[in-house]
């Protein structure tokens, strides 16, 4: 990737690493994004967690044969015992553990997924995961499909603004009522558009979406067409300096027609897995250009571009460049 790309693989932010359901009290699981090796588990106290993965000791892999206790996790090699926060409570046959522990990272469970805070200089949290179907019961549950792609997450979100290519990669036609417009504010990035699908129709099925960004590692993409509303939303983690995962999750309210949700649902999931694959050989052999030729049909990709650079902590040497 750093070959590809003149900035950091893994910008700062909150990136989604499983599904809360996944992961139950007691579970344990090995796991690798932000080009770390990781363990997330779920305590006896039902939150999740995530520490380095080798402990201190002789380096054993904590997610793998770890033993949660409490709200900690024991080591599988000697048994070295760590509490929730990651310090070192208990060392088998030791009156006194010595001074270590795990790296602990800041975690968040929202929208159904569990969220890792990353910043390189391990500064806390500057913003919150925003939070979407506050009445979960009103809605159906996720479908989600997750893939590997070797793309930066700069990349994956650039793709929101470039309108151009909706109709060659996604052969849609332009809307009736022409509407797209891009606001910037603090971390989030908000498309407001009319889309036009051909997927659905062949004369092109018309909506309205509002696109939200949090950060560089989630998407959330609102399409609401009264008396349908539905939701995709997107969490975009790297794994090393190649791969981003991508996890696409698709949820709508429920209408009183239990048979049409289900169609509609099936159908719309399908349609966004679609579009997505479509995109995935493109950014998988392209490069980037740091200076493109930009026209009037590009969307603000200098502006989303200088958005982004507040992501990485390099981002002033980064505009100065």
């Amino acid at each position: 990737m750093a070959s590809r790309y003149p900035f950091p693989a893994s910008p700062n932010g909150w990136f989604g690493i499983g599904a809360c359901e996944d992961l139950a009290v007691g579970d344990v699981q090995a796991v690798r994004y932000l080009g770390r090796d990781l363990a997330l588990f779920r305590g006896g106290d039902g939150t999740a967690r995530v520490f380095d993965a080798h402990c201190p000791h002789f380096g054993a892999h904590l997610g793998v044969g770890g033993r949660v206790c409490g709200d900690g996790i024991a080591c599988p090699f000697h048994g070295w015992r760590f509490d929730g926060d990651g310090a070192l409570v208990e060392v088998p046959g030791l009156d006194r553990p010595p001074r270590a522990g795990a790296k602990a990272w800041q975690v968040c469970e929202c929208n159904g997924r569990i969220f890792v805070w990353h910043h390189a200089d391990d500064v806390p949290p500057s913003f919150d995961v925003i939070g979407y179907r506050q009445d979960e019961s009103a809605w159906t549950p996720w479908r989600s499909n997750s893939y590997r792609v070797r793309v930066h997450v700069q990349d994956l979100t650039e793709n929101i603004i470039d309108r151009s290519h909706f109709s060659t990669v996604h052969d849609m036609k332009p809307p009736v009522l022409e509407h797209f417009e891009v606001r910037f504010s603090g971390t989030s990035m908000v498309v407001d558009q009319r889309l036009s699908v051909t997927a659905v129709s062949e004369v092109g099925f018309e909506v309205s979406t509002t696109t939200t960004t949090c950060g560089p590692g989630i998407v959330a993409v609102e399409v609401s067409q009264d008396p349908i509303e539905m939701l995709t939303y997107i969490t975009q983690t790297p794994i090393d300096d190649e791969l981003t995962e991508v996890t696409l999750c698709f949820s709508m309210k429920r209408l009183e027609d239990e048979a049409a949700t289900e169609s509609i649902s099936e159908l719309n999931d399908k349609v966004t897995n679609l579009q997505f694959s479509q995109d995935v050989p493109i950014w998988e052999n392209k490069i980037y250009r740091e200076r493109p030729i930009i026209t009037k049909v590009d969307g603000p990709v200098a502006q989303y571009r200088r958005w982004f650079r507040q992501f990485y902590s390099n981002g002033n040497e980064l505009l100065e460049s």
